[in-house]
């Protein structure tokens, strides 16, 4: 007779381990990556930094100079120097200088005694000449009115000449100063905007 057969018997210490470790097996892990937003944002900056480098290197055109504006009677500061000069409009009542003639510098030219020569570069159009009258104030003091070039404003203590009195009259001996040691006087011809001070006297600055 033969003997039944029985299926062979699992340890029953090990089974339940066996049966968790197949049920909860961690999962695979996730790979990391970026998300298509953050895509997105690194490739626009990347477009960012490559246009402000090429903004960069490209150099952009010089703006035209404020001086080709200007008209006959505009009272001006000189501002810069070399290719960055320009002369800017400013108002009269603190402005040095006032333009009598306002063209295009063709070459060589000159302005009348008593007027101060200006060239102005311009990087589009054609360079700037402007002949400029003494704008002065009482109390304004100057380096040298008898250069050819516009007189420096400059501080007291180290000018030349001081504005010590304006008249509304042309002077030719400049008798009507008193004791002033020089004078400039205008004569504004026909064109009623040019109105500097008819007369203006000089005096130490001290």
């Amino acid at each position: 007779m033969s003997q039944p057969h029985f299926p062979p018997q699992q340890n029953p210490q090990q089974w339940p381990q066996q049966q968790w470790q197949q049920q909860w097996a961690p999962p695979p892990p996730v790979k990391k990556g970026l998300s298509p937003a953050v895509k997105v944002l690194i490739g626009f900056g990347a477009l960012l930094l490559v246009a402000a480098g090429v903004g960069i290197a490209i150099r952009l055109p010089h703006p035209e100079k404020q001086a080709a504006q200007l008209n006959v009677g505009d009272c001006v500061q000189l501002t810069g120097a070399g290719d960055d000069a320009d002369a800017v409009k400013t108002g009269c009542d603190t402005s040095p200088y006032m333009v009598s003639i306002a063209g295009v510098d063709k070459g060589e030219w000159n302005c009348s005694e008593g007027f101060y020569r200006v060239a102005i570069k311009s990087p589009r159009k054609n360079n700037v000449a402007l002949c400029l009258a003494l704008n002065g104030h009482v109390g304004d003091c100057f380096d040298d009115i008898d250069a050819k070039t516009p007189p420096k404003l400059v501080d007291c203590s180290k000018a030349r000449v001081k504005v010590t009195k304006l008249l509304d009259k042309v002077s030719a001996t400049g008798q009507e100063c008193g004791d002033a040691k020089q004078h400039l006087s205008y004569f504004t011809g026909s064109d009623a905007r040019f109105k500097p001070p008819a007369t203006i006297c000089f005096g130490d600055p001290s």
